[in-house]
């Protein structure tokens, strides 16, 4: 079995694709992204890269280039390329994964904060990185939120409703599922406020430390009747009070008397 990669493997692979990029005449700038744009997370963080091209019609070109030289380059155990997103995603046979995005220099744009130009022939990739980003915060998320809070407001109450039901049948994985439902709301609603990506919670640990012990507040600690109520009584509070504000059909003070009557019967 081959070896796991490590720091100095990760630094060999980046030096790799840096040198192979500046060899296209066709490729303009080169920019890393995520966490590696300001400091490895840990020695297990993969790569992550935009490649500038120099215009679109050259995108099937210089992505079969960087096919080529990696996959000569390396051993790979996967590989997938996404034309309609522009994006390749290389795993090497010692387990570290590289991503590479692409998209014409004169439409460069940052879908994530954190980035870093490694080298731009043309002097305008960066600026227009750090424009896009401004944008993206305001009207991306924001749309997001505008949405996300549509949804909530349509279904948190139905779902809960559904969840106290479940409980008091002792239902245990139909009331998990209802409760992991609307924690995924509540964690949307989170991740659009503070502008972080909620997909998969990918970005959620770096909520702030009331946010994060709020959510951890909803979970299940064991299969306990109790527990349930906890989580889902919690999540009511947590969820209503992010929607404060909105038109909610079924009010956070009605669904708390329809839990005290269930709990009765």
């Amino acid at each position: 079995m081959n070896k796991i990669f490590n720091v100095k493997d990760r630094q060999e692979a980046f030096d790799f694709i840096v040198s192979v990029t500046k060899e296209c005449s066709k490729i303009v700038s080169l920019v890393q992204v995520g966490s590696g744009a300001i400091g490895f997370r840990d020695e297990r963080s993969d790569l992550d890269f935009v490649v500038a091209i120099d215009s679109d019609s050259s995108m099937l070109e210089v992505m079969d280039y960087m096919h080529k030289a990696i996959s000569e380059k390396y051993n790979l155990v996967y590989f997938t390329q996404a034309e309609s997103r522009h994006l390749q995603c290389y795993v090497i046979d010692n387990l570290l994964e590289i991503d590479i995005g692409y998209g014409a220099f004169e439409h460069a744009a940052a879908l994530k904060p954190a980035f870093k130009v490694l080298y731009d022939n043309s002097g305008t990739v960066e600026e227009k990185m750090k424009q896009s980003r401004e944008w993206m915060d305001k009207h991306i998320y924001g749309d997001k939120r505008k949405t996300d809070i549509e949804l909530a407001r349509n279904s948190v109450w139905v779902r809960l409703m559904h969840a106290a039901v479940a409980i008091n049948r002792d239902n245990f994985f139909r009331a998990i599922g209802e409760l992991e439902y609307v924690r995924k709301l509540y964690i949307d609603l989170l991740g659009d406020k503070y502008c972080l990506e909620s997909t998969m919670n990918r970005e959620i640990d770096r909520l702030p430390d009331i946010e994060k012990n709020a959510i951890k507040s909803t979970f299940i600690n064991n299969e306990s009747i109790a527990s349930l109520w906890s989580s889902l009584e919690n999540l009511t509070n947590l969820i209503y009070k992010e929607l404060e504000g909105e038109s909610i059909p079924v009010s956070k003070e009605m669904l708390f008397e329809y839990y005290k009557d269930i709990k009765r019967r």
